[in-house]
């Protein structure tokens, strides 16, 4: 949820609660113009903030280096595009490392549906590529 300090995963959510997405790429070798796509569960849309008729609820998009290696900071993510079914993220340059990309979703639909796994890979060379784990997700009427 959007006010857990403690960053406690989530499986289930109301419908109109604002969820806090928090995304971990892991880099084991430094990548060039990375391309990496997060799926909503099908009952949630994203919250971007960057439009004028969204509430303004939620987080700001951003993109952080985690882990202990610290440096100029100029290989955080490009650009993000958000989507019906998902969240683009790009990366012209990201050495080595563990980083987070955290973003808000509200549920909008009644349900239990499956989350595609996060999938990432180097657009030039798609034979570099990742993905991250599935899971089921439930949204609830009752807040």
């Amino acid at each position: 949820m959007l006010d857990d300090e403690k960053k406690t995963p989530i499986s289930r959510a109301a419908i109109g609660d604002t969820v806090k997405v928090r995304l971990r790429i892991v880099a084991p070798n430094t990548l060039r113009y990375v391309v990496i796509e997060d799926f909503f569960p099908a009952g949630a849309e994203a919250i971007n903030l960057n439009l004028a008729t969204s509430a303004q609820l939620g987080t700001m998009p951003r993109g952080d280096r985690i882990d202990a290696r610290r440096g100029w900071g100029w290989w955080y993510f490009d650009h993000e595009q958000f989507y019906d079914e998902k969240a683009v993220i790009y990366a012209n340059y990201l050495p080595r490392g563990v980083y987070e990309f955290v973003y808000s979703i509200r549920p909008t639909s009644a349900g239990e549906f499956n989350v595609i796994p996060p999938i990432a890979q180097e657009m030039y060379f798609p034979e570099v590529y990742g993905r991250g784990a599935g899971a089921l997700f439930a949204i609830t009427e009752e807040t």
